[in-house]
């Protein structure tokens, strides 16, 4: 069996609790290389996951480490040149969401992945996820009708709030950060995953809490002036009178709502928040003389964060196109920045792109 050589760069939470692990358990993964712009935190990494390199230079880790695959789980700002730059020397590449933040860098690194025959695997990882694949195999066998709409929550109460961090979580309150980013990507990626691409979409956005305080973590007590919204809600046109609605805020400091929610002219799939089962299905079916919820008698796994990166080792060995393809990325990348332009504007704006 091939064991494919890994480079990671970004050596934050995200990196140490789920994909270093994650990674390192693979039998035909290894993780040879990381690489954090903080030395000490990837020296650190390195000896704490018997890791051979460390590097503070993306630059030195792409020329002088012989991995294959690059892992980008670096901030949000840093994306498009740390993985332009994986690209044009030659990696394979895994980028944490988003892959980049406007249509037009996304198109370039999709073309340089094309031009050097490269694969690019774009999380968020929901498509893999097999409650949500199991929830779109109900909606095309048309088990729940014809659908009318689905609303997505994905808000929580702000980074800074609930997540234990050792590193300052101002960036995502600056440009290049903020819910949309942060968060819209994930209801979009399930919405458009399970429904097919959009056709329009309209926000309304701004910044709801002009002054934010550090409650976890490191930089506790901290005060950070929000530069970017944090209150974002989006409207998608489907078309056929099918719609979306996501809330991607970082103003709730708590819900027991819904996570994801699908109504059909036949019944609805719920996804329950913080339940065992992923979700419940109603069913309004004449014919069967079925009418209530249901159970799925099935055994859903969760699957682990590094998942995106174990089927792009599958597609490049199968020689096929990752699941989480970079051309659905592209869509909810032009989303996202049609988006910001429907709440400054006050105008729903037409989608272009496919996947």
């Amino acid at each position: 069996m091939k064991k494919w050589h890994i480079g990671l760069v970004g050596c934050g939470t995200i990196a140490y609790h789920n994909y270093i692990p994650e990674i390192q358990e693979m039998p035909n993964a290894e993780i040879i290389a990381v690489c954090d712009i903080l030395p000490e935190r990837a020296k650190r990494y390195a000896e704490e996951f018997n890791i051979k390199e460390w590097y503070q230079n993306i630059d030195d880790m792409l020329k002088n480490s012989n991995f294959e695959i690059l892992v980008d789980t670096t901030s949000i700002p840093s994306h498009f040149e740390i993985n332009l730059k994986a690209l044009q020397a030659g990696k394979h590449l895994y980028s944490q969401k988003p892959i980049t933040v406007t249509v037009k860098e996304c198109e370039i690194l999709i073309n340089e992945a094309k031009k050097r025959n490269l694969k690019i695997s774009a999380s968020p990882i929901h498509m893999l996820r097999a409650d949500i694949q199991e929830a779109k195999r109900i909606i095309d066998s048309g088990l729940i009708g014809k659908i009318s709409f689905a609303r997505c929550s994905v808000s929580h109460g702000g980074p800074e709030y609930f997540q234990f961090r050792d590193v300052d979580p101002t960036w995502f309150y600056r440009p290049g950060g903020g819910s949309l980013l942060d968060l819209g990507v994930h209801a979009l990626h399930m919405l458009t995953g399970l429904l097919g691409p959009a056709k329009r979409v309209h926000s309304f956005s701004g910044i709801s809490e002009k002054r934010r305080i550090a409650r976890s973590g490191s930089f506790d007590g901290k005060e950070i002036i929000p530069m970017v919204d944090d209150n974002t809600l989006l409207l998608l046109d489907f078309e056929d009178a099918t719609f979306g609605m996501i809330d991607c805020t970082y103003c709730a400091k708590a819900t027991k709502s819904p996570s994801l929610e699908i109504f059909g002219s036949r019944g609805t799939i719920t996804f329950i928040q913080g339940e065992n089962t992923p979700f419940v299905i109603f069913v309004d079916d004449i014919e069967r003389n079925i009418r209530g919820w249901i159970e799925p008698e099935i055994n859903l796994p969760r699957v682990k964060q590094s998942c995106g990166v174990e089927d792009l080792i599958s597609s490049i060995e199968e020689e096929r196109e990752p699941v989480l393809r970079a051309e659905h990325a592209l869509h909810v990348i032009e989303i996202t920045e049609k988006a910001v332009l429907s709440a400054k504007e006050r105008k729903t704006f037409e989608l272009e792109t496919t996947f």
